[in-house]
């Protein structure tokens, strides 16, 4: 995986801010949150980082006072 800084700007430029956090699993993974849990378009996140090599994979929770809550895992 190579997330360089045109990648992260290019994604930034078409979903605004995002959170890029590692996830508790055990396994290193990263995950993109953009704005408030938002839901974004699956296929443009993941041509937007075709070029570092990379699988998204949408995350949903249900919360009861906030609703679905999105990330954007990274494998």
């Amino acid at each position: 995986m190579n997330l360089d800084l045109n990648i992260l700007l290019a994604i930034r430029n078409e979903f605004g801010e995002f959170q890029l956090t590692k996830v508790h699993d055990g396994k290193d993974t990263l995950a993109f949150r953009f704005g408030y849990w938002r839901r974004v378009n699956t296929h443009i996140l993941q041509v937007l980082l075709e070029p570092a090599g990379v699988e998204v994979v949408e995350h949903d929770i249900d919360d009861d006072d906030c609703g679905t809550l999105y990330s954007y895992h990274l494998k």
